[in-house]
C-alpha cells in the first residue's frame, strides 16, 4: 500500500491535477506512503527526466510538500519523526489501520509515547483533522 499511495500522489502532482483543483484538499493513508521517505528520488527523476514526467505540470513535486495532509499511520516512531519534520506538524492526522489485521489495539499510543510537546500531539490527534475538514469552509 505503500507504494499505491505514492503512486496515487505522484499521479496527481505530474498529472497537473493539483494545478487544476488548487483548494480540493488531500489527506493521504500510510503517511503518504513511499512518497515523503522518496522525496529525493522523485525529485532527482523529475529534474533529470521532465520529458517523461513534467509533462503535464513543470513544477517540482518538492514544492507540494505542505500542501497536502498525512495520516500517522507509520507504526514506526522514526519514520513518523521523518514525516513530521517533512511534510510539516501540521499537516499530519492522527491515522490507523484499525480494525483491519494490521490496526493499533491502542490507537496513538505509540505517539504518546514517542516524547514529543503535547501541542505536537494535539495536532495529530485532532487538531490537524480539524483544519483538513473546516478548511474548505473558509
Amino acid at each position: 500500500m505503500p507504494a499505491e499511495t505514492s503512486r496515487a500522489v505522484c499521479s496527481l502532482i505530474f498529472g497537473g491535477v493539483m494545478e487544476r483543483l488548487p483548494d480540493l484538499r488531500w489527506c493521504f493513508a500510510h503517511a503518504g506512503g513511499s512518497f515523503l521517505p522518496t522525496i529525493g528520488r522523485v525529485e532527482h527523476g523529475f529534474n533529470c527526466r521532465p520529458d517523461l514526467v513534467a509533462v503535464d505540470n513543470a513544477i517540482s513535486p518538492r514544492k507540494y510538500l505542505g500542501k497536502f495532509w498525512v495520516d500517522s499511520a507509520t507504526h514506526d516512531p522514526q519514520l513518523l519523526r521523518y514525516i513530521l519534520e517533512v511534510a510539516g506538524e501540521d499537516k499530519v492526522c492522527l491515522g490507523t489501520d484499525y480494525p483491519f489485521p494490521l490496526g493499533d489495539l491502542e490507537i496513538g499510543k505509540f505517539i504518546t509515547e514517542m516524547g514529543l510537546p503535547d501541542h505536537t500531539v494535539e495536532k495529530i490527534f485532532y487538531k490537524n483533522t480539524l483544519d483538513w475538514l473546516h478548511g474548505a469552509q473558509r
